[in-house]
């Protein structure tokens, strides 16, 4: 790296530092629970692994002979490790949720209100409804006084005869809602809170199909003895990227069209055993569709700078299908049609488009002009990764979805 790029890299290193001291101290009021801590854990496990992985690549690159100097090793290897630091997720939290996080886990509410379409509406989407009224009510639904109130009972929609809305004070706050003034407020908070729970874990999401997928090329490369292009410049303008499309893009996509109809998240999971296995999975198509055209170009003998291009401008449009793919559980060419009137969306294509052609024609990051028979191949290349993550959603259609999702 030239000295103007180190100073630049620092530059926007120290903008997103303070970019993220002032999204702390702006949201640092929000509610704090559970997701909280475990946003944190995740962003410390992510920590602790660039920092093995700075280690590693440090020994790695010492005893490469082509690194001729202290800098380049300490660059190279940061470059790498940079990969995994949460720089993107690190305050997602703090600009996702105000006090959203109280709701999105409710199970039960508590009420002296009877409206019997939202009763529905709340058991549909797994949630009972305690009633406490003194009044008589035209329903089926069981009605038991003070004195046979039980646990068991209270799992299932139950009317109480009492006129004391005191009375289950001592249930769980952080799964239960008390609502004496408007239902329909209820279940207007718990969908937003569900919607906006399920957008931050697509963007988790997001960023491992982002960040894993260049990990794992750099180990593939190392492994089969192919040369490994690290730029922290590059990385740090990729975070910055992520950054923007973390908080445009993907916090203000529509909600899920089965938000209302999901049972309650646990407060334990993060994200669900389920979501985690095939964003792995998917994380490693990724990289063996980005690592297969690299080493078969290099295998032929072609330049560093054609491979690099052709790698750079699939791992671009991969993202951006990916975006496609996640805007919903639809199929993504439904995707695609529906996401034509959202603006930023259309912004973020034509974004990514103009960076592949730069790519192209600005050669600093060791590219090169690779023409458009090529250009239109690694499109094509890109698709490859999202047609399988697809086929997962067809199956998760056909199946009954399992209770972390």
């Amino acid at each position: 790296m030239s000295k103007v790029s180190i100073i630049i890299a620092l530059i926007i290193l120290f903008l997103i530092i303070l970019l993220k001291i002032y999204q702390n101290k702006k949201n640092k009021d929000c509610y704090k629970k559970e997701l909280y801590h475990q946003a944190k854990k995740f962003n410390l496990f992510l920590y602790c692994l660039s920092l093995l992985i700075f280690i590693i690549c440090l020994i790695i690159n010492t005893h490469n002979t082509e690194s001729n100097s202290s800098l380049n090793i300490i660059l190279k290897s940061l470059a790498i490790a940079f990969i995994t630091m949460p720089l993107s997720i690190n305050t997602l939290y703090l600009t996702s949720f105000k006090d959203e996080e109280k709701y999105s886990h409710i199970k039960t509410i508590v009420t002296d209100q009877y409206n019997s379409n939202l009763i529905k509406k709340f058991n549909r989407a797994g949630i009972n409804v305690i009633i406490l009224t003194t009044k008589k009510l035209k329903t089926k639904i069981k009605v038991i006084s003070e004195s046979e109130v039980d646990k068991k009972l209270l799992k299932k929609n139950i009317i109480i005869n009492t006129s004391n809305k005191d009375l289950l004070n001592d249930l769980n706050k952080n799964l239960t809602y008390y609502e004496f003034t408007d239902l329909t407020n209820a279940y207007d908070k718990i969908y937003q809170a569900r919607g906006l729970a399920d957008n931050y874990i697509r963007t988790i999401k997001y960023n491992i199909t982002t960040y894993l997928p260049l990990l794992l090329c750099y180990i593939i490369f190392n492994i089969a003895g192919f040369p490994t292009y690290s730029n922290l410049l590059l990385i740090l303008i990729l975070k910055v990227f992520t950054i923007i499309i973390n908080e445009t893009v993907y916090k203000t996509m529509p909600f899920d069209s089965d938000i209302a109809t999901r049972k309650p998240k646990p407060t334990s999971i993060f994200i669900g055993s389920q979501e985690i296995f095939i964003t792995i999975i998917e994380s490693f198509c990724i990289a063996f569709t980005l690592s297969i055209p690299y080493m078969f170009t290099l295998a032929q003998g072609v330049s560093l700078n054609f491979a690099n291009t052709i790698y750079l401008i699939s791992f671009t449009y991969i993202n951006l299908f990916m975006t496609y793919s996640l805007y919903s559980e639809h199929n993504i060419l439904y995707n695609i049609f529906k996401s034509l009137k959202n603006i930023k969306i259309d912004l973020y294509l034509l974004l990514s488009i103009a960076i592949t052609i730069g790519i192209n024609y600005f050669t600093y990051f060791t590219t090169r002009n690779i023409g458009l028979k090529n250009y239109c191949s690694s499109v094509l290349v890109s698709i490859v990764p999202i047609l399988i993550f697809e086929l997962t959603k067809f199956a998760r259609f056909t199946t009954t979805r399992k209770k972390e999702k």
